[in-house]
């Protein structure tokens, strides 16, 4: 089933699928049981960490659309920093968490490689989170995240789709600084083929 991301709530239809279907509806960041679950990729990366005699970490550096995964992870770990990153024009989390209340993605927002950040209001569970833990935000752009792409696969082979790929777009854009026990989070390999080999291939 496709929609019109600009016109329609993918909530709304997932809510509408579920009860016409008698399903259960599992949101994707709005819930505290899917925070407390994405707060373990945090307590993971950490404990690898910890393992590889790196200590813990300073910062951590996340890509956000809805907040799930960085409210999870500022709630697992309470001792760092956190920076969440968004694609521009989709930096609602990074405005909001600077004006210290809930600000939308605004009219006509650019499009983006990154599908999976594409939120056009955060939650207000996840936006208290993270404005409780003094969470900070930056934005990059298309170009940035393809060379984060690029570079992933080149120097770690890894495939990462582009809205996992922001975080690591935003250290080697110099937008966030590298530093000691810095924790940077890459979610997700689900690419279009074609897109990919083209942001790969520079």
């Amino acid at each position: 089933m496709t929609y019109d991301r600009a016109t329609e709530s993918r909530e709304a239809i997932a809510a509408g699928l579920a009860e016409a279907r008698g399903a259960t509806l599992v949101p994707s960041f709005d819930d505290p049981w899917i925070i407390e679950g994405q707060g373990s990729a945090g307590i993971e990366a950490a404990a690898q960490m910890a393992a590889m005699g790196l200590g813990v970490p300073s910062r951590v550096v996340i890509p956000c659309g809805g907040g799930g995964l960085s409210a999870g992870i500022a709630l697992a770990l309470k001792d760092s920093a956190i920076t969440v990153v968004e694609p521009e024009g989709w930096d609602d989390m990074r405005r909001s968490l600077e004006a210290s209340w809930i600000e939308p993605v605004g009219p006509n927002p650019p499009p983006t490689a990154c599908d999976s950040l594409q939120t056009l209001r955060v939650s207000p569970l996840t936006f208290d989170v993270l404005s409780r833990r003094d969470a900070t935000g930056v934005a990059v752009n298309e170009s940035e995240i393809a060379t984060a792409q690029r570079w992933a696969a080149e120097k770690l082979r890894l495939v990462i789709e582009p809205g996992g790929a922001v975080g690591l777009a935003a250290v080697l854009a110099g937008k966030v600084k590298l530093e000691s026990g810095l924790l940077v989070i890459l979610s997700g390999g689900n690419v279009d083929l074609a897109a990919y080999a083209k942001a790969i291939a520079g």
